[in-house]
């Protein structure tokens, strides 16, 4: 029998909804900071289950208070807290440390000491901020019998610094807002600022990962793995603060019982309407997911299959499958070669090519905005678009297929091989794809950087580039489109020499682009 089906073969009889009160109360710490905290109670004496829920980044104890309603109503003891340095509660923001791992503990302490929860059935739930705490807390304390990560993180190191290329636009958001909505440690104030700073010694970014290390659930992946609360994920598709691919990690590698949800989106998009009141799936699938694993009154959500993945762009029904591995496409190879004007891809090797981009400028091709540009497809339904003929052929190179005749649906992560020539030790690279129509606009699939620090100048550096896994479909006659430039504003880059970056397809080593396809009858809508 599976853990799901455990859970639901042990699930008591159903409770009727019940009215509630609501007080609000100061928590204190084991450091003595006092913590605020929103607390709902039901109006029956019987022991109930709780949903604690922490605040995300910048926020105070009444962020969650829609989502925190809805628990009351069914019947929760609901305790929702701001993290200590944000909002109402005192200290400084210690960044998913030590600190609030141990403040989530305190917090238990005093919802089974101080109102009518059953200590058998706690969860925890937060967005962004909160669902990594959230998730390194349910490491540490085997009280916690239920998770809701949104929006949430695996490995903050590969969030920095994914393939070697800082993520800066996104830290100088966090940053600014650190400071705009709270009061940032001294030792948070100074990773921060280090992280910006354009040579940083290799010394100081060795403390900075393992000051990540430690804010990071991966770390603590075994002690997960043997408390085995059950595990909802919920994830954006663009993600520019935490890429999806580190949130498939973890459902791969986590054995508990688990589901994870991807839909079209940016950084907590999916899960604001439902901070606002609005209708969301999101958090009905979160209440649902309580329901079954906290409360043990509705199991349904158990039953069901639990990898669920919306389509890009636009709207689609979800798509649900047993595992990752079935919801992943069976990889289609294509190759870039040499067209007459720009390159094209095709279905054959086409090795020995050259193309030069000069590093000193970027083009028009672009990731977006953080929290603006897929927020605003996930209101709309349309990826962010980019006139190819309008990219300037010195600072950027492109390659695009013929026409798809039945569309591409790529499910899962595309494949990048090819051979880089840097001009210098130091340098970045940004590839794009694109789904192109008949005017040549394209709308953005994915991107994703690269950058090196030691190379030898002017000799072949062999690079592989895996995008974020996405759920994209090509519409019928469309064309895959790939763009390489060597700058994005979301990115710190390492082309302060500029000079001309060759791309390069060697005789013994053709470059490739391996699309993960969905095939057969799973290709029906």
């Amino acid at each position: 029998m599976s853990a799901l089906a455990c859970l639901a073969a042990a699930a008591p009889a159903a409770h009727a909804e019940t009215g509630f009160t609501t007080r609000f109360v100061d928590i204190t710490a084991a450091d003595g900071v006092k913590l605020k905290a929103m607390v709902m109670e039901p109006r029956t004496p019987d022991p109930h289950p709780a949903a604690v829920l922490i605040s995300a980044w910048g926020g105070g104890c009444t962020q969650n208070v829609m989502p925190a309603r809805d628990l009351a109503a069914r019947g929760y003891v609901v305790v929702a807290y701001g993290a200590r340095g944000f909002g109402e509660s005192a200290g400084e923001v210690d960044t998913a440390g030590p600190k609030d791992v141990a403040d989530v503990t305190t917090v238990l302490d005093w919802t089974t000491a101080n109102t009518a929860t059953d200590p058998e059935r706690i969860g925890v739930a937060g967005v962004s901020y909160g669902a990594g705490i959230g998730v390194i807390a349910a490491a540490f304390d085997n009280r916690i019998r239920s998770v809701v990560s949104l929006s949430g993180w695996f490995d903050l190191v590969h969030s920095l610094y994914g393939n070697q290329t800082r993520r800066g636009l996104v830290a100088l958001v966090l940053y600014t807002s650190g400071w705009g909505h709270g009061r940032l440690s001294p030792e948070t104030d100074w990773m921060l600022r280090t992280y910006f700073d354009p040579t940083p010694d290799p010394v100081d970014r060795e403390v900075i990962n393992e000051w990540a290390r430690v804010r990071s659930p991966s770390r603590y992946l075994d002690r997960l793995n043997e408390n085995r609360p059950a595990l909802l994920i919920g994830h954006t598709w663009s993600e520019t603060v935490f890429p999806p691919d580190q949130m498939v990690e973890l459902y791969e590698d986590y054995t508990g019982p688990k589901r994870i949800d991807l839909v079209p989106g940016e950084h907590a998009s999916a899960e604001s309407g439902g901070l606002l009141g609005l209708p969301s799936e999101t958090w009905d699938t979160a209440l649902r997911w309580f329901d079954a694993t906290v409360a043990g009154t509705d199991t349904s959500i158990l039953g069901e299959e639990p990898v669920v993945l919306r389509a890009r762009p636009g709207t689609h029904d979800p798509e649900t499958y047993p595992d990752w591995r079935a919801a992943e496409g069976e990889p289609q190879h294509l190759f870039p070669g040499p067209g007459p004007d720009d390159g094209v891809i095709g279905d054959a090797p086409r090795p020995g090519w050259r193309v030069e981009i000069d590093a000193s400028r970027d083009t028009i091709a672009t990731g977006g905005v953080p929290l603006a540009t897929y927020s605003f497809e996930a209101l709309t339904g349309e990826p962010p678009r980019a006139w190819l003929s309008g990219i300037d052929r010195e600072h950027g190179a492109v390659w695009t297929s013929p026409e798809f005749p039945d569309g591409l649906q790529v499910r899962g992560s595309v494949d990048l091989h090819l051979t880089v020539i840097p001009p210098g030790e130091t340098g970045t690279i940004v590839a794009y794809l694109y789904d192109v129509d008949s005017t040549g606009t394209g709308r953005l699939i994915n991107y994703v950087p690269l950058s090196w620090t030691d190379a030898i100048p002017g000799a072949e550096m062999p690079v592989d580039l895996r995008f974020s896994p996405t759920a994209y479909d090509i519409p019928a006659d469309g064309r895959l489109a790939l763009v390489i430039d060597t700058a994005d504003p979301l990115f710190i880059d390492w082309n302060s020499g500029g000079g001309q970056v060759v791309l390069t397809s060697p005789e013994t080593d053709p470059s490739r682009v391996d699309v993960p396809v969905r095939r057969g009858e799973e290709s029906a809508r």
